[in-house]
């Protein structure tokens, strides 16, 4: 009886592009970090990310006052809640687009598109998952909201990185 294989064997030219893939990944993604790091003040990012967080706090209603510093800190009536640089969603976008970039076979303007979307989607799913978090915090005890944030801390590491390639890669290779 013939034993049924798991997996199907990979062939060199697969093992060769996945290589290639996660090398110019990897690279991409440090030159991002150092890069980003060096030429934009951290706390520019971090401010940018309060002042989105306190403007959707605003819409409902929520008053806040963003104290500057290392980090950057939301005042509200009951609590101050700082924002670091895990906060930003500069990890997860420099992942996307280390992602976007190292793809083989994809055009140049696809790439540029998926580039463009990673920041619209890690900006907008930071600042749902801050503003949802300080709502939490609000609303409930301290140790929900720890658990509130590091659940969709987790999340936005797997489903907005994952999710958003998957759809990019899907749409970009029809």
């Amino acid at each position: 009886m013939k034993k049924k294989k798991l997996f199907k064997e990979v062939s060199r030219e697969d093992m060769a592009k996945g290589g290639k893939f996660l090398v110019i990944l990897v690279i991409v993604y440090a030159l991002l970090s150092f890069g980003v790091n060096l030429i934009v003040p951290l706390e520019f990012i971090e401010l940018i990310v309060a002042k989105g967080v306190s403007l959707l706090l605003g819409v409902m209603g929520i008053r806040s006052e963003i104290i500057l510093g290392e980090p950057i800190k939301i005042i509200l009536s009951a609590s101050t809640v700082q924002i670091s640089y895990l906060c930003t969603g500069l990890m997860e976008l420099f992942i996307l687009v280390a992602a976007v970039v190292a793809t083989t076979g994809i055009e140049w303007k696809k790439k540029l598109i998926g580039v463009i979307g990673a920041g619209i989607t890690a900006f907008a799913f930071n600042l749902f998952r801050i503003t949802v978090t300080i709502l939490v915090l609000s609303s409930f005890s301290l140790e929900t909201a720890e658990l509130t944030h590091d659940l969709l801390f987790r999340i936005s590491l797997f489903a907005v990185i994952v999710g958003y390639y998957f759809v990019w890669y899907y749409f970009s290779t029809k």
